[in-house]
């Protein structure tokens, strides 16, 4: 492995030295990021949508590292730009078994070396202000609370005046074939958005993208995944079901002042087709009425606000969001809003607020397939050049009821209520471009936390926690190191 790391660094130098004889601006950046787990009571729980909160501590501390570097080959002028990126990590102090080959689907998953990005840039030779595109795989953000993650595609830049249009293909997923008999069956996305200012101290965007793909799995088939509602996400889909996804937006911002507003608004509909809907999270179905290829209709919707003040080194932020859950899992509906592949760190215990953001329990805007209600109000003080502290109150829920039933007993339960969530963070500048931070999050427990409760005994599992009211409270503190150029 290193013998290919070292590999990979030698031609990129070689190339740094060679480009300057034509005409090119060659730049190197990095984040080398050094994160540790300082402490916490529920390391089962940072499982990527599979934790599950044991009775008693889970506890458990280490350390990782995830290095990030990118090459920038510029033209003088600006008008063509290649960049290659790539990722290391994260790798965590004596864990062993932790390579993967590189990959350029959603998030361009792999661990140890990563292709994070690889696109080309350049200027279109127009008479317009601004006309640019990328190809390749690259950083893309519709929307943080919908999509913002690496991705294959062209995308396009076009400035007219105030007014900016953006254009994109991407290509989440290839079906290859080779016989002439089976049908092509790719996953494809059109996107298309409108930025402008209508005054000075406000922005706004309307956007709309369009998914649409077949599936090319029997969903009669014996272990066939279907939908579930552990992985409520485009991305997870996969190639599995024939989608047709249909997404509206509009965003934007406003200063008024020391006052600021942010707001987010998006509705989705379309269909989920040739697939199935089973739950299950915790090896068994609550959906016993889930049957194989049956098609879905969507119809979801998501609204978040950020509202705040500064008060010169201080900055109070209330933020809030309504994520549309599913109200019955034995219908042909999917009313809960589905996000295609973010990562929001607005909470430490339930969301990837922990600096060590490879390990958590989710990453989505809903829980499970029944949405959230999201309520926070953060203060933040500067309370030096170098030194930023600051904490919050977080309030959560589902939006729709987890219904459930104890499969021991027998015994149904219907909750809603996530929690209460104490956070706090301290940052230091220990030099300019070398950051010390770390932070801590409790979450007292609110009773649908009692649908992810087991106990353990003897390596089994069992369900007598399972009663209805939650017994167990998270804690995580994490910290880091981080160096950026």
């Amino acid at each position: 492995m290193s013998k290919r790391i070292g590999l990979i660094l030698a031609a990129l130098l070689v190339v740094a030295f060679a480009i300057p004889s034509f005409a090119a601006d060659v730049k190197i950046k990095g984040d080398f990021n050094n994160r540790f787990m300082v402490y916490t009571d529920h390391n089962d729980w940072l499982d990527s949508e599979k934790g599950v909160l044991k009775d008693g501590s889970s506890s458990e501390t280490w350390g990782e590292a995830k290095y990030r570097m990118w090459f920038d080959a510029s033209t003088n002028d600006g008008k063509v730009k290649g960049v290659y990126a790539l990722e290391i990590g994260a790798l965590e102090y004596g864990k062993p078994g932790q390579g993967k080959s590189s990959g350029g689907s959603y998030s361009g998953d792999a661990i140890n070396i990563e292709t994070r990005w690889l696109y080309t840039d350049f200027q279109l030779p127009w008479a317009c202000e601004k006309a640019r595109i990328r190809m390749g795989l690259q950083p893309f953000t519709v929307n943080s609370y919908f999509w913002a993650e690496t991705i294959m595609g062209v995308t396009s830049d076009f400035a007219f005046g105030p007014v900016n249009l953006n254009l994109a293909w991407l290509r989440p997923y290839r079906d290859e074939t080779k016989d002439p008999d089976d049908d092509v069956e790719d996953l494809d996305a059109f996107y298309a958005r409108v930025n402008f200012s209508p005054v000075d101290t406000v922005k706004v965007g309307i956007f709309g993208v369009y998914m649409t793909g077949d599936g090319d799995e029997d969903p009669t088939a014996p272990g066939y995944k279907g939908v579930s509602s552990q992985y409520y996400q485009v991305k997870h889909l996969g190639n599995r079901t024939e989608l047709d996804l249909f997404n509206l937006g509009v965003d934007g911002k406003a200063d008024i002042g020391p006052v600021f507003v942010k707001w987010d608004l998006i509705y989705q509909t379309g269909s989920v087709d040739s697939t199935n809907f089973v739950e299950d999270y915790s090896g068994y179905k609550y959906n016993e009425a889930s049957k194989a290829d049956e098609d879905f209709d969507v119809n979801a919707w998501f609204a978040h606000v950020d509202v705040g003040m500064n008060f010169g080194a201080v900055k109070l932020t209330y933020t809030g969001w309504y994520a549309s859950g599913d109200d019955d899992a034995s219908d042909s509906d999917f009313d809960g809003f589905m996000s295609v592949d973010i990562d929001r760190a607005d909470s430490i215990c339930v969301l990837e607020g922990g600096y060590t953001d490879d390990d958590y329990f989710g990453e989505n805007v809903g829980i499970l397939d029944k949405g959230l209600i999201f309520n926070k109000l953060a203060l933040d003080f500067k309370a030096s050049k170098k030194l930023k502290v600051g904490a919050s109150i977080i309030y959560m829920m589902t939006a729709e009821d987890i219904e459930y039933t104890n499969p021991e007993t027998g015994k149904d339960y219907s909750e809603d209520q996530i929690g209460f969530e104490f956070d706090t963070y301290l940052k230091y500048k220990i030099y300019d471009n070398l950051e010390f931070a770390v932070n801590a999050g409790y979450l007292f427990s609110g009773d649908a936390m009692d649908f992810f409760e087991r106990d353990s005994r003897d390596s089994a599992t069992t369900y007598d926690s399972m009663d209805g009211s939650a017994d167990e409270d998270i804690f995580i503190s994490t910290c880091r190191f981080r160096y950026k150029f």
